[in-house]
């Protein structure tokens, strides 16, 4: 009886073991290919990660590579282009204008999302009722990321309220009322109210919206189309910046500065306040504004201008975002890819993408809310969607302790959901890049020799020939063709 009991007992282990080893065999190692140097400090959240799919039955498991930060465009389209096929990595974070996932997607070598996202059980509820998500996928069907952060207008509290004109102006932000609140701003003895990185940051903070630029195709009473940066419209905004200029309530580096020296100026008080992107981005701003001018130069983002007409809107591009993940056609099992792509955009997955690992980076209260015990810059592990669209989240709803983000972070990712709309921009297409790039470059220069004085309205009309000439006709009349 007890050899029999033995045999028996002898089987059922046998067969435990044959399990696992089945249960072992079905699970897909996934290569994922990151951006950091050093994977080791994350690797507890690698491994609850990894865990965290298991139980929710996705037959994956992560093994993550990191690449160091200087040249890792290169690095990634050097893997996509020559790499062997079986040595390139199956779920790729990419970062940077000098990936285009659109390109490398049209050479078959990252996967169009399309299919999974419409049968997802996660993702399609975030991108589903959300245009500017949508229209950013449909530009490109081979990236993932889930985010509206745009420019918006940031400046210390305790310099507005010093303005004599900050109520009247938040009752109307017109363009006079603008251009008297930054002239007062100026007037408390910094060296201007704002500066920006750089001419393009300059015009996508909601100013664009007081001028009637409410896309980047404005479309005529003909059904064409015209470029915004060559519009008329466009010109009247150049004069009122140049008369901020010259009153120097915009600050003299404004177009030669800079991720640094912007930075430098805001927190060494050499101007109030800068033009730059909100959400993750205002937190380090915030958090050093304060703590180099105390508590009442907490930040306040400033609502984008009104015109005559009522338009009051940032305009979001629905182009693709210059972040996000992909992934390889070389991979075996793009379904279980996508799968951990789609439980990060679950309930489960944002809340661990969000707080991250429990006893570390927070702790549970009693009533099931999340207690922080860092912030957003300090959690310990390495995030998925590092994205300003929470997934239906309210976490200041459901977080006590330290805050996720200051206040101004959470009011800048507010303003732009209430003001933000889809914009009419398109990939260029492939034969009128170059020139593309070319017109591009001439309104830039042509803006800020505008503003610095260097040219004037008798250039106006030269500058819009030369732009035509160079390539921009041409894509003015394709735009006839593909906007909706």
């Amino acid at each position: 009886m007890k050899k029999l009991l033995a045999l028996a007992l002898t089987c059922m282990m046998l067969l435990g073991l044959a399990g696992t080893a089945l249960a072992a065999e079905d699970v897909t190692t996934l290569k994922v290919l990151v951006r950091t140097g050093d994977l080791t400090p994350y690797q507890p959240g690698i491994d609850a990660l990894n865990e965290k799919l298991a139980q929710a039955g996705i037959k994956a498991k992560l093994e993550w590579i990191g690449q160091a930060s200087s040249g890792y465009p290169d690095f990634v389209n050097n893997m996509l282009l020559t790499w062997d096929e079986s040595e390139v990595y199956d779920l790729i974070y990419v970062q940077g204008a000098a990936i285009n996932p659109s390109f490398l997607g049209s050479q078959d070598l990252l996967v169009d999302m399309t299919d999974l996202l419409a049968n997802s059980k996660n993702a399609k509820a975030v991108y589903d009722g959300n245009p500017i998500l949508q229209a950013q996928f449909a530009s490109c069907p081979y990236l993932m990321w889930p985010s509206q952060v745009n420019m918006v207008l940031q400046f210390r509290t305790d310099a507005l309220k010093a303005c004599p004109s900050y109520e009247s102006f938040l009752a109307r932000p017109d363009k006079e009322a603008y251009a008297k609140l930054l002239n007062e701003l100026a007037a408390q003895s910094y060296e201007g109210a704002l500066t920006t990185q750089g001419i393009d940051y300059l015009f996508n903070t909601g100013i664009d919206s007081g001028f009637g630029i409410t896309s980047t195709w404005l479309k005529q009473d003909d059904g064409s189309y015209v470029y915004s940066r060559v519009s008329e419209n466009f010109h009247e905004e150049l004069k009122w910046w140049r008369e901020l200029y010259v009153s120097g309530a915009l600050h003299a580096n404004f177009a030669t500065d800079n991720w640094e020296s912007m930075e430098n100026a805001l927190y060494t008080g050499k101007v109030a306040g800068i033009a730059m992107k909100g959400g993750a981005y205002t937190v380090y701003y915030e958090t050093n504004t304060v703590q180099n001018f105390g508590e009442d130069a907490t930040l306040t983002i400033l609502p984008p201008m009104i015109s005559e007409n009522g338009d009051q809107q940032y305009k979001i591009t629905s182009g693709r975002f210059d972040r996000g993940w992909v992934i390889s056609t070389t991979c075996k099992n793009p379904q279980l890819a996508f799968d951990v792509l789609d439980f990060m955009l679950g309930e489960e997955g944002r809340k661990f993408d969000l707080f991250g690992i429990e006893g570390t980076d927070y702790t549970l209260n009693e009533d099931g809310t999340y207690n922080l015990l860092v912030n957003s810059s300090e959690t310990s592990i390495y995030r998925i969607f590092d994205a300003d669209v929470f997934g239906g989240i309210d976490v200041q709803a459901i977080t006590t302790g330290v805050p996720y983000w200051p206040a101004p972070s959470f009011a800048s990712a507010e303003m732009v959901a209430k003001y933000g709309k889809a914009d009419n921009d398109f990939v260029i297409p492939e034969e009128s890049v170059t020139a593309w790039t070319a017109c591009e470059a001439l309104w830039k220069e042509f803006a800020t020799q505008y503003i610095l004085g260097e040219k004037t309205d008798d250039d106006w009309q030269v500058f819009v020939d030369t732009w035509n000439s160079y390539g921009g006709a041409q894509v003015a009349a394709y735009a006839a063709s593909v906007i909706k």
